[in-house]
């Protein structure tokens, strides 16, 4: 209970905060601080990098495993669904699940973009949050260490010498400069210190490795924003089709020829294309499997080919809706039929053209023939079906369809990847930051050169422990040498000259 003249919790409080040092009152009005640096803590967690290492991991593997849609598929909604709908035959009820979370096109997601993106802002922090420590390593290391230091350090080794204290200071930094390590030296009057290393610029070597694996990120971000890659670019012979996707681009084909040897092994496979570039041919040429075309940052390279329909549907008034080639590049899930599409939106349609099984005696699809089987677009209900002879029209659904002749089409793969390059770069700066690191080890060792008072003099050397189950082996061919150019024997259990390895 509280008394007239006593103080309130409130007085007790600002008493309490007042008698505290300045350096532990609260600061006020710094919360951005504060914020900012629980993020660089947070950016700088080696749990965080390895989760999003092991979720990207994840990613890439799922993107691998399921089918992931053609960009110019994407581009298109009409495309999708029907492309939605067969993966749905190898899916089933989890191609709901997989579409939304866009794991058919997971490379262009925005979650994988995001992962991409903490991923390399952990990187970088991370890299820079080491800067100051491995500079001061390289550029500003102590040079005189105390007697615990080489008390205690791993690999430490004392030695008694004859020769008076600066004699011996010097047969010293001889020994070690003939090592080829860069000696440092702090005297006073009655002692020498020592730092020598070698190679102490391998040290960057983890900053190159960094650097890679950012670049390498980079890289997969501009080729997520800015490229692109269509394993299922079909153009049919004579056939126009445009790449799409705001490049103006389209490609013709003009003639797909294959060959084989007498034995039955394909010879060749190629495709004579002509690239226009907003309607106005700008290249055309040969594209074979291992010979790509390349235009504008554009390579096409020889993927497939197969059998292609053409076919020609008319109105009642005669008018023709459409007349192309259809191409016959995918398969029905019973009976491995050859299967292609294309959709009259006027007429709200979806059109499947079904061709025989090749090889076979057919007897749903005769050879000569072609199925038709068309389903309203908004409800995918069939509404109508049957066969259609070459040459001979046949109404279905109210229209026309003429099956023509049946010719070649050729499936490209296309791809534009602006991060090509600098992921070049990023694996070369990567076998550099290795090489560095594992074949340049960054070597550092200590010496105490001290004056005993008989006038000899004492020697004492210290190395660090590092991850390098080569150092102890390093340590003792050092300490022989100075051993050595010191003027001391050594000599093992035996009584072998040697000495004894640390």
């Amino acid at each position: 209970m509280e008394t007239e003249g006593s103080m309130t919790a409130a007085d007790r409080r600002r008493a309490g905060l007042a008698a505290l040092p300045a350096r532990a009152r609260p600061r006020e009005g710094l919360w951005e601080l504060d914020v900012l640096g629980r993020v660089w803590r947070f950016l700088t967690s080696v749990r965080l990098a390895l989760v999003l290492i092991l979720v990207l991991t994840a990613a890439v593997l799922v993107g691998t495993l399921l089918d992931q849609a053609p960009p110019s598929v994407i581009a298109d909604a009409a495309s999708y669904d029907q492309w939605l709908e067969r993966a749905r035959t190898r899916y089933g009820p989890w191609t709901g699940v997989f579409d939304f979370f866009q794991l058919f096109n997971v490379f262009h997601s925005f979650w994988f973009r995001l992962i991409i993106g903490l991923l390399t802002a952990n990187i970088i922090v991370c890299t820079l949050n080491r800067w100051k420590g491995i500079w001061t390593t390289v550029f500003k290391t102590r040079v005189r260490m105390g007697d615990n230091f080489f008390q205690h350090t791993r690999y430490n080794a004392a030695l008694a010498v004859a020769a008076p204290m600066p004699a011996t200071a010097e047969r010293v930094k001889r020994a070690l400069s003939r090592s080829h390590y860069r000696v440092q030296t702090q005297a006073d009057a009655d002692s020498v210190a020592f730092y020598a290393d070698r190679n102490r610029f391998s040290k960057f070597g983890t900053f190159l490795a960094h650097l890679s694996i950012v670049l390498i990120l980079a890289g997969a971000i501009a080729g997520g924003l800015w490229g692109f890659k269509d394993d299922q670019f079909i153009v049919s012979e004579g056939a126009t089709r445009e790449l799409g996707l705001g490049t103006g681009i389209a490609v013709k084909l003009e003639q797909f020829t294959d060959e084989y040897y007498l034995d039955g092994p394909p010879k060749d496979f190629r495709s004579d294309i002509v690239i226009y570039d907003n309607g106005v041919p700008v290249k055309e040429g040969t594209v074979r499997v291992n010979s790509p075309m390349r235009y504008n940052g554009i390579a096409f390279h020889q993927s497939f080919y197969g059998q292609t329909a053409l076919m020609q549907v008319k109105d009642e008034t005669g008018r023709v809706l459409f007349n192309e080639g259809v191409p016959l590049a995918w398969q029905t899930s019973q009976g491995n039929r050859p299967l292609g599409n294309f959709n009259l939106p006027e007429q709200n349609l979806a059109v499947y053209v079904i061709g025989p099984v090749s090889g076979e005696t057919d007897p749903m699809v005769p050879a000569g023939e072609m199925r038709v089987e068309a389903y309203r677009l908004d409800s995918n209900k069939l509404v109508a079906t049957g066969n259609v002879s070459q040459g001979t029209p046949k109404d279905l659904a109210g229209l026309n369809f003429t099956f023509q002749r049946e010719q070649r089409f050729t499936g490209l793969k296309v791809v534009k990847d602006p991060g090509a390059n600098i992921i070049w770069v990023a694996g070369a700066l990567m076998v550099l930051g290795l090489v560095m690191l594992f074949y340049f080890p960054h070597r550092r060792l200590w010496a105490l050169c001290k004056s005993r008072p008989d006038g000899t003099s004492e020697v004492r050397l210290g190395m660090t422990a590092q991850r390098d189950i080569s150092l102890a082996e390093e340590f003792n061919k050092l300490r022989k040498k100075v051993s050595r150019d010191l003027g001391i024997v050594e000599r093992d259990k035996d009584g072998a000259e040697g000495g004894q390895d640390v």
